[in-house]
């Protein structure tokens, strides 16, 4: 039996025995995504993080709480996407992209996961103008943006 499959039996052990006050203290103690993943693993842990932890005054407090202290305290994930370009003048990203907006009507598309430019958009007619500042917005499958002197493009 592996490593996983034995805490899983540990667990679900905890659940037979109606031991709830353990197995909250076991869910409040795992990181966000670890707590987010464990509402997939079966009906009866998703039911019971939906109750025990989301709609508990206590349980609340606590994820509050340690989500404060790590806002304040721990050290931010930083990734530099575009270096040596020092004017993003818009920003706009979702789980898979980010989307950097510039003057001169440029925009540059880049990869969450790698970090990497995926490509360059050039989003108004005259690419001379300086301050041509560009905003941009994110669809399921398209890149809307908008200059300063009004050129409108879609991108998919």
């Amino acid at each position: 039996m592996e490593s996983s499959e034995i805490q899983c039996e540990i667990l679900n052990r905890l659940f037979d025995l109606d031991l709830d006050e353990i197995i909250q203290k076991i869910f409040l103690n795992l990181d966000p995504l670890s707590l987010k993943n464990c509402k997939c693993v079966c009906s009866d842990w998703f039911e019971f993080i939906q109750k025990r932890l989301w709609n508990s005054k206590l349980a609340k407090r606590q994820l509050h709480k340690r989500l404060i202290n790590q806002w304040k305290f721990s050290e931010p994930f930083v990734t530099q996407y575009d270096e040596g370009i020092t004017e993003i003048l818009f920003l706009v990203g979702d789980d898979e992209i980010l989307v950097c907006g510039y003057g001169r009507g440029r925009a540059r598309v880049y990869d969450i996961s790698t970090g990497k430019l995926k490509f360059q958009l050039q989003c108004n007619s005259q690419p001379m103008r300086r301050y041509d500042e560009v905003q941009l917005d994110l669809g399921k499958n398209v890149i809307g943006s908008v200059t300063e002197a009004g050129d409108v493009s879609v991108w998919n």
